[in-house]
């Protein structure tokens, strides 16, 4: 080392590492705090416990709905409240056989989503897709 024989030198140099390396933690833990509550919890693929029907959320307001079957998908528009736990599909979106347009109640356990149409009550069920 070169300050071998310096202890103050050393002792800044010490000091200096430290210094930077706390700053760098801090801001670290402040990136994944913020991402853990302002991020969009819906975000992911989801597949139908009933049919194995998909849905893809992503965080541009947008949802992907794929049948099972077929090599075809549906892009619509949603919103997500995380404030009220509220999710919006997009009215006046062509309809779909896994989700219509409409407000419904979401509700996540684990990797289970629940959605529950807020005017009559129907559910559907959703396991996340691990990747």
């Amino acid at each position: 080392m070169i300050y071998e024989n310096n202890e103050e030198k050393r002792s800044t140099i010490w000091r200096t590492i430290l210094t930077v390396s706390s700053v760098v933690i801090i801001i670290i833990a402040i990136f994944f705090i913020v991402k853990l509550f302002t991020g969009n919890p819906l975000e992911g693929t989801w597949v139908s416990e009933g049919s194995g029907d998909k849905i893809e959320i992503t965080d541009d307001d947008q949802m992907i709905i794929r049948p099972e079957e077929g090599d075809q998908f549906t892009e619509i528009g949603c919103n997500v409240d995380t404030k009220s736990k509220i999710l919006t599909v997009a009215e006046g979106s062509p309809d779909s056989d896994i989700i219509q347009p409409g407000t419904y109640n979401y509700n996540i356990e684990q990797d289970t989503l629940t959605l529950t149409e807020r005017e009559y009550g129907e559910q559907l069920v959703f396991v996340r897709e691990q990747e």
